[in-house]
């Protein structure tokens, strides 16, 4: 039997109004970010949570990754049930988009350092690692540069080598991308597909359709607050394309010329306009 990385059941989150807010609205009704969502994700996937601002991914991150209490349901992450938060923080690792927390006038390398610190890693030990993980996500050669020099594409990276200096089973991406050039884009799926040939389970949340079907095996849909869908994320792209519908106005095209267009356009309807074209 395969082992899962993540198992949700029934998994809720309702944030409740401040008590002035209560007061002012007689029914006192919270907000519902995450509605009985079931997930089975089985250990060294690279899994895609898809959907808009707004839908309630990042409320769902930080439930797995036991940043706040659910309201209803239960999950086991890496096998242990939520509320053994120890033994799940030390399972995963996660990455959140416009990371602040680094010393902006510390290189690189000291960042991993204090970090290290914190996870109880020290002197040999904590260097072996810490240059494991910089020539793993390239910065090698920046080590010693402040972390103030670092691009975009640096930075993103330099967290990712942070998520993982307590050698987590699971990692948790939030929109990693978001921001980034198509340089450093490439870079950081690249390392994305290495991580998960080493045996990391990955959770991509992304709101990028083109790019959970370039890097995921499966992906769920989520919006508002619920999981829509959950499949192989080409033939989700398939399918949501086969919905789309254009209009093409041809001014020189007779009908007769249309059949030649069906390759890429299997169903057509034809009619003309008020000034003859069609």
């Amino acid at each position: 039997m395969t082992m899962l990385a993540i198992e949700t059941d029934g998994l809720s989150k309702t944030f409740e109004p401040p008590q002035g807010w209560r007061k002012l609205r007689r029914s006192g009704k919270g907000i519902t970010a995450v509605q009985n969502v079931s997930l089975r994700i089985p250990a060294g996937e690279l899994f895609g949570l898809l959907g808009p601002n707004g839908a309630g991914k990042t409320t769902l991150t930080k439930l797995l990754c036991t940043l706040i209490l659910p309201t209803a349901g239960q999950a086991h992450i890496a096998g242990n049930p939520l509320h053994d938060t120890r033994a799940i923080r030390t399972a995963v690792g996660l990455v959140v988009t416009d990371e602040r927390s680094f010393y902006w006038r510390l290189s690189g390398q000291r960042n991993l350092q204090f970090f290290a610190a914190l996870h109880g890693l020290y002197g040999t030990a904590a260097d072996e690692r810490i240059h494991h993980l910089l020539q793993t996500v390239g910065l090698g050669t920046a080590a010693e540069r402040r972390f103030s020099d670092y691009s975009s594409g640096m930075k993103q990276r330099l967290a990712i080598a942070r998520a993982l200096l307590h050698q987590p089973q699971i990692l948790f991406l939030d929109e990693p991308s978001r921001s980034l050039d198509p340089t450093a884009t490439f870079q950081l799926q690249t390392l994305i597909k290495d991580l998960q040939a080493q045996g990391v389970t990955i959770f991509l949340i992304t709101h990028d359709l083109a790019e959970a079907e370039k890097l995921c095996e499966r992906v769920a849909v989520m919006y508002a607050g619920e999981v829509q869908v959950v499949g192989d994320p080409a033939l989700l792209y398939r399918q949501l394309n086969q919905q789309r519908q254009y209009t093409l106005r041809l001014a020189a095209a007779p009908p007769a010329a249309l059949p030649d267009l069906h390759p890429i356009l299997p169903s057509y309807e034809t009619a003309p306009t008020e000034d003859g074209d069609w």
